[in-house]
């Protein structure tokens, strides 16, 4: 029973939610910290009854693609893993060294607009759990618990349409191009899972491409509010 209520959950209310919060619209400042907290405290009860159905039906960890030793498939996948860190790692360094341009402007310009990056280290903080919860649990949900439900009832290739797709829109719609993007990278996880059948690689990716991208929104959210608040004081001065 419970799971068929965390695969609705899953699948339905989480899609629902997010679409429903998508057309209200993005929220103030004032609220980062509430969303960090309310979106780690949504993934740490998903997560609770994930945990609880699996002990109470005595299911190992494996079915839910943490294998432990890890599978050779397992090891490819860690393999690939080190590649796109190392990957990030490097782009991170030459982006660095790399004279600004309008593009990199652009790019700086939209990470400092984007209201969910945090602002100061106490948001920091709250981000990075955030951002540990996401990258573990929702690979744990949406790829390992999802597939290993679905399968049985609607064969491996439904069961990746219907993971992808739920997983996808509970990103909510942003526009055409984030939801695309959204819809594209669900589908090349949950592949990659049911290719290597372990999530340890893709919660890894998962986890460092969440808190990359959190310490890349900081730096140049902080930078903006730093800039708008010293174009703001030299309006007064003058």
């Amino acid at each position: 029973m419970i799971d068929y209520v965390l695969a609705i959950l899953l699948i339905v209310v989480m899609p629902a939610r997010a679409l429903y919060k998508s057309r209200r619209g993005a929220r103030s400042d004032t609220d980062r910290v509430k969303r960090y907290v309310l979106s780690s405290a949504i993934i740490a009860g998903l997560l609770g009854l994930l945990c609880y159905a699996w002990v109470h039906a005595a299911r190992t960890a494996k079915l839910l693609g943490l294998d432990m030793p890890l599978s050779t498939r397992g090891m490819v996948g860690f393999a690939i893993a080190a590649v796109i860190v190392a990957a990030l790692a490097l782009a991170k360094v030459f982006m660095k060294r790399k004279n600004q341009t309008s593009k990199s402007e652009t790019t700086k310009h939209r990470l400092a607009g984007n209201e969910f990056f945090p602002r100061n280290r106490r948001e920091l903080c709250l981000f990075l759990l955030f951002a540990l919860l996401a990258g573990c649990g929702w690979e744990l949900l949406y790829r390992g618990f999802l597939i290993w439900f679905l399968v049985p009832q609607t064969g491996t290739i439904g069961a990746i349409c219907v993971a992808a797709l739920a997983y996808a829109t509970a990103h909510g719609y942003k526009g055409r191009t984030q939801f695309i993007a959204a819809i594209v990278s669900a589908f090349a996880f949950t592949i990659a899972f049911v290719l290597t059948a372990s999530l340890w690689w893709l919660m890894l990716i998962h986890t460092v491409i969440g808190v990359v991208g959190g310490f890349a929104g900081y730096r140049q959210a902080s930078a903006g509010d730093g800039q708008q608040l010293i174009q703001a004081d030299g309006c007064a001065a003058a």
